[in-house]
């Protein structure tokens, strides 16, 4: 935790419990359980953290699901569920987030973990693909609205975190290797040699990255977003 009080929000209550006892127990994390498509349970998370640690300083939209088709397989309640998740839950966790640190007027930061395909177009994606787009937009429109209360808005853009992934696990893996037309346990290696690095990426570099944007180094940075995906020339940022 880096010497951070920590809030642990997920939908599985005690996979919350099991990171924040990892992280140091009550004294140094505690554990909400959290449906970001609730507004009144992401409020309560919220006030939860205030009564927890006093307040909140950095918050991280990471919450996330994938449903990985072709346009004409993709229903209306695969579209709908993917955006409730992501394009809404992003947009209920910030305005939380944004109204807790106004009140607080000592700044803050919020970071959306995005992703490559908020940038890229692939085959086969247009839900997913279509909201980490809105999750990438978020990120400048907040920029853009919060600065003046010292507030940051920054972003990162991971590729292809297949290792401890509860999404490539939950059967996105499955879905993208089918696609690709490889066997679900290469597609780290398929991932990686498409890079210009050649390098898989892992969580632990998606951590790295939010702490470089929150670590004190970058206090004059709002509205970026940073690729963490080993070189994908189409994923680019122009």
């Amino acid at each position: 935790a880096e010497g951070a009080c920590v809030v642990v929000a997920d939908l599985d209550a005690e996979r919350a419990a099991a990171v924040a006892e990892e992280l140091g127990g009550p004294d140094q994390a505690v554990a909400v359980t959290v449906d970001v498509t609730s507004e009144a349970q992401v409020v309560g998370a919220f006030t939860a953290a205030a009564l927890a640690f006093g307040g909140v300083d950095l918050v991280v939209n990471n919450a996330g699901i994938s449903i990985s088709k072709p346009l004409l397989e993709t229903t209306v309640r695969d579209w709908d569920l993917q955006h409730d998740i992501m394009a809404r839950g992003s947009f209920l966790v910030s305005r939380e987030a944004a109204r807790m640190m106004r009140a607080q007027q000592l700044g803050g930061d919020i970071v959306y973990i995005a992703s490559k395909n908020a940038v890229f177009a692939g085959p086969d994606n247009i839900a997913y693909s279509a909201t980490k787009a809105d999750q990438a937009h978020q990120v400048r429109l907040l920029a853009a609205e919060l600065g003046e209360h010292g507030i940051r808005v920054n972003g990162v853009n991971p590729d292809g975190v297949v290792r401890g992934s509860g999404i490539f696990a939950g059967g996105w893996g499955a879905q993208r290797a089918a696609t690709y037309g490889i066997e679900e346990e290469n597609l780290g290696a398929f991932y990686a040699q498409r890079t210009l690095l050649k390098r898989e990426v892992l969580p632990e570099h998606v951590a790295n990255a939010v702490f470089a944007l929150t670590g004190g180094d970058l206090t004059h940075t709002t509205g970026l977003h940073i690729p963490v995906d080993a070189g994908v020339p189409g994923a680019f940022l122009r």
